[in-house]
């Protein structure tokens, strides 16, 4: 029989403080993490394992299946109260009217300002516009605002 540096109130100790942590360290994580300590506790209990490197070995394999099955199952049938933001800054551009600062011709580029700095913008079509007018940003292509004559 090997020496185990753990014993079984050890290993139950380990646990308890690991699923505690779960509060503390929200993500689902920890919380198997302890249920692998508790797992290696019933081990030792049975005398299935003996010695630190097969009870590190269950506990390490026990945690990463919990972690690997559980955590899926769980998160699956209690899904997380967080939305997503919807955090495509275009989407809240698109539609918006604005001044145009410079002219767009079919070789140049024009510019409009928004949101406190000047950018450059093409038309939909390809279609001259005159500054001054007002336009409606419909698109983008990478830095590039796509926009469209608005008619009066």
């Amino acid at each position: 029989m090997n020496i185990t540096i753990f014993g079984i109130g050890v290993w139950w100790i380990i646990g308890i403080i690991l699923v505690l942590l779960e509060f503390l360290l929200p993500g689902l994580v920890v919380v198997f993490l302890g249920l692998g300590a508790f797992l290696v506790a019933a081990l030792l209990h049975f005398e299935i394992i003996s010695g630190i490197s097969q009870e590190l070995l269950a506990w390490f394999a026990s945690s990463l299946f919990f972690l690997v099955t559980l955590r899926f199952l769980v998160i699956m049938y209690y899904p997380s109260d967080t939305k997503k933001k919807d955090i495509n800054e275009d989407n809240e551009v698109i539609g918006t009217v604005v001044n145009l600062l410079e002219d767009i011709t079919e070789k140049q580029k024009g510019r409009i300002k928004h949101r406190g700095s000047t950018w450059p913008v093409e038309s939909e079509n390809g279609e001259e516009i005159r500054t001054g007018e007002k336009v409606k940003i419909i698109g983008r292509d990478n830095l590039t605002w796509i926009v469209r004559k608005i008619n009066l």
